[in-house]
C-alpha cells in the first residue's frame, strides 16, 4: 500500500488571505453605499423623488456593506470569543439601517426579487421552515408591484429567503439588542430569561469560572473535553 502523508499547508497565510478579503470587501461597499448616496443626493433633496434604480442602487450598496460589517465582527470573535463590537459601531449601523428600511419600503416587490434573489430552497415544507415557495406567496399577498414602505420592511424582511437580507436583519437585531442593553443594563436575550424564569451564566474563561446571575453562585469549569468521559 502507499503511503499518505497529510500536509496542513500554510494555514497562517490562508487566514490572512481570507481576513484581508473581508477587509477589503467591507471597504469597497462602504465606499460605494456613501458615494452613491452623495451622488444621488446632489440630483435629489428627498428620498421621495428617487427613481426606482436609484433606490435599488442604494439598497443594494447598503444591504452589502452592512453584512461585510457583520463580517467582520464574526471575525473578531472567531479570533477572540471575548470580543465585543464597540456600542458607537452597533448604534451606527442601527442608524443606517433604520435608513435604509426606508429606502427598501419603497422598492417595488418586483425589482427587490431582481435586486436580491429568493434562495433556491424547494423543499421547507419538509422541514418545516421558510423556503423559495414560502417567499413568493407572502409577496403574491402583497402584490409584486407595490412597495411595503418603511413600516412594512421588518416584517418582510423576517418572511424573505435570501441570505444577504438574513444577515442583514440580524445584525440590525444585535444592534437593536446593545442599544437596549446600554439604556436597561440587559440585552434582549437576556430580559427574555428573566420574563420567563430562565437561568443564565456568566463565562469567565480567563479564571476557568461558570457564574449563575442570579444565585451569584460560582463553579469551576472543568478543562476535560464534553465529548470525553474516563473509561475504567
Amino acid at each position: 500500500m502507499d503511503k499518505f502523508i497529510v500536509e496542513t499547508g500554510n494555514k497562517d497565510t490562508a487566514e490572512l488571505n481570507r481576513l484581508t478579503r473581508v477587509i477589503m470587501l467591507h471597504d469597497i461597499w462602504n465606499r460605494q453605499y456613501h458615494n452613491t448616496v452623495s451622488s444621488i443626493f446632489q440630483k435629489h433633496k428627498s428620498v421621495d423623488d428617487w427613481s426606482q434604480d436609484e433606490l435599488m442602487k442604494v439598497a443594494l450598496c447598503g444591504v452589502k456593506y452592512i453584512k461585510y460589517v457583520a463580517d467582520i465582527e464574526r471575525e473578531n470573535q472567531r479570533l477572540d470569543s471575548s470580543y465585543n463590537t464597540p456600542f458607537a459601531v452597533k448604534e451606527a449601523g442601527f442608524n443606517l439601517i433604520d435608513g435604509l428600511f426606508g429606502v427598501i419600503g419603497r422598492i417595488k416587490l418586483n425589482n427587490l426579487i431582481n435586486l436580491f434573489p429568493i434562495d433556491k430552497i424547494y423543499d421547507g415544507d419538509k422541514w418545516g421552515c421558510k423556503d423559495y415557495f414560502f417567499t413568493m406567496d407572502v409577496l403574491k399577498e402583497k402584490g409584486f408591484d407595490n412597495a411595503v414602505g418603511r413600516d412594512g420592511v421588518f416584517n418582510l424582511m423576517w418572511d424573505y429567503e435570501n441570505r444577504d437580507l438574513r444577515e442583514f436583519t440580524v445584525f440590525y437585531m444585535s444592534c437593536m439588542s446593545a442599544m437596549y442593553k446600554q439604556q436597561s443594563g440587559v440585552s434582549f436575550a437576556e430580559k427574555f430569561c428573566e420574563d420567563n424564569g430562565i437561568g443564565t451564566y456568566t463565562m469567565d474563561k480567563e479564571n476557568g469560572l461558570l457564574i449563575d446571575n442570579q444565585s451569584g453562585e460560582i463553579a469551576k469549569m472543568s478543562n476535560k473535553p464534553s465529548f470525553m468521559q474516563i473509561v475504567k
